[in-house]
């Protein structure tokens, strides 16, 4: 079996060397590192960001959200800890099921000359696309132990009718 060269690159010196893409691999891995750490807020060459710029940045909640079908239903069950069904709102937009609310929740603890206070505050917005052809008025909602669940009634299916086509001759 005959030897494979590797194809050689020319250069503009007029030198001929083997191309290696980690080469170009480890540019662009360099690359990043330093845009990086020119755009880092507490980096010590930041000049992108000022340092109290990440302080003011707010965090967003997304609640986890499971969708199956379950007896001829779609049931999505999100969970929402420590929320009251009060807090949420479920609502359909455009044949879509959305699910938002504001999550407002306090910790204090005292113990002696320890006080410790938490809170989080948080607004989150969920959209699930349903099936055409659903009923909104026969979706039910229930809010159990900090679990939403919705019941969707899976539409009836429509088979496509048959037509027959009449063939003319020429």
């Amino acid at each position: 079996m005959a030897e494979k060269t590797p194809v050689p690159v020319k250069t503009e010196d007029k030198t001929l060397r083997r191309w290696d893409p980690f080469e170009q691999i480890q540019s662009l891995q360099d690359e990043i590192s330093r845009l990086w750490s020119e755009a880092w807020p507490l980096s010590p060459r930041s000049t992108f960001w000022p340092p109290l710029r990440m302080a003011t940045t707010t965090s967003t909640y997304a609640p986890r959200m499971d969708v199956f079908e379950q007896n001829g239903n779609i049931v999505i069950k999100t969970d929402l800890p420590g929320m009251k069904a009060d807090d949420v709102d479920v609502t359909i937009e455009e044949g879509d099921l959305i699910i938002k609310g504001e999550r407002k929740a306090e910790k204090e603890v005292k113990d002696g000359d320890y006080y410790r206070m938490e809170r989080s505050y948080g607004s989150f917005y969920r959209r699930q696309t349903l099936p055409e052809g659903t009923t909104p008025e026969k979706i039910q909602a229930t809010f159990t132990d900090g679990v939403l669940e919705v019941t969707v009634p899976k539409p009836a299916e429509k088979k496509p009718e048959t037509q027959k086509i009449a063939i003319t001759s020429k």
